[in-house]
């Protein structure tokens, strides 16, 4: 593990999982800045935490300018999910955006990349043609099945990753965190599956904290790994806390059901991310709803 202080370019840094990632590798002790599509602040505003620099990364004269200087680029800019951009902007952001950060990554000898992916690459999250998960709980040996503008998109970045390490010295590792909740939003997001206790789920009712999965960002910066790793990120439970293989058994029971840690253990397992990087999820829908989804009182 690297323990002196590294500097840090977050793209994407004033969306969800960028601003949780900033403010993880700042209270690490990490010398963080920042890039994205925003407007500056030109006064003095704790709107910007960090320095910051606006950039549109799919122009390259763009991300060869702004990607230099650091020891690490966390890549989380792009068009995080498919229902509100049309299909040919989600997928020609997402891959031209990334392969301009590789290239810079590249040509510039910064040694590690970290790659904000999704578990949208397993293929079941926006498929439009709908299926389920080959066996339960997901983890990294299911095929990648994506056949959506996103989910593909996603797919081409880890690509991307593996042709970096082949040519560079670089190193990289991406990240496949499921459905992403905020403390705000777990009410919101989740009612429907409380009030519907049959409402499926693409991947088995997994979700995580976005305060989990900036504490991975940050092991993943910390913890050396050769080559270009692919690791999951999901909550240890799931969503309800269900009896996740009988809800499985019951509710598809054509998927294979494997061997889980707990009852209620999430759809998807990041048993992977734990072995590289020591990280473990602490959080749960339970520290913000009570048995019926309800927000927490007090």
């Amino acid at each position: 593990m690297t323990s002196s202080p590294q500097r840090i370019l977050v793209t994407g840094c004033r969306g969800k999982v960028g601003r949780a990632a900033v403010l993880a590798l700042r209270a690490a002790g990490h010398d963080v800045r920042g890039t994205d599509l925003g407007r500056p602040v030109y006064d003095v505003d704790e709107s910007d935490p960090v320095p910051y620099v606006q950039a549109d990364l799919t122009d390259a004269g763009d991300a060869f300018a702004v990607i230099r200087d650091v020891d690490v680029v966390v890549h989380t800019a792009g068009i995080p999910e498919p229902t509100k951009n049309v299909a040919h902007a989600v997928f020609l952001t997402n891959v031209a955006s990334t392969f301009n950060v590789v290239e810079a990554v590249a040509a510039r000898g910064i040694p590690r990349l970290i790659n904000l992916s999704s578990d949208s690459v397993s293929g079941m999250t926006w498929a439009l043609r709908p299926f389920v998960g080959a066996f339960c709980p997901i983890d990294e040996t299911h095929p990648d099945l994506a056949h959506d503008a996103y989910g593909m998109s996603k797919r081409v970045t880890e690509m991307l990753c593996d042709a970096l390490v082949a040519r560079t010295d670089a190193t990289a590792v991406s990240i496949r965190p499921t459905w992403v909740l905020t403390p705000e939003s777990y009410a919101s997001n989740l009612r429907p599956f409380f009030a519907d206790p049959d409402l499926p789920s693409a991947v088995f009712w997994a979700y995580i904290d976005v305060r989990d999965l900036a504490d991975l960002v940050v092991a993943c910066v910390e913890t050396p790994t050769p080559g270009h790793e692919v690791v999951y990120a999901a909550a240890a439970d799931n969503i309800g806390s269900r009896d996740l293989l009988a809800e499985v058994e019951r509710l598809h029971p054509e998927v294979e059901r494997r061997t889980v840690s707990r009852a209620d253990a999430s759809g998807i397992d990041s048993s992977k991310a734990h072995r590289l990087f020591g990280w473990a999820p602490a959080r749960s829908w339970r520290d913000h709803l009570d048995e019926r989804g309800e927000p927490l009182r007090g």
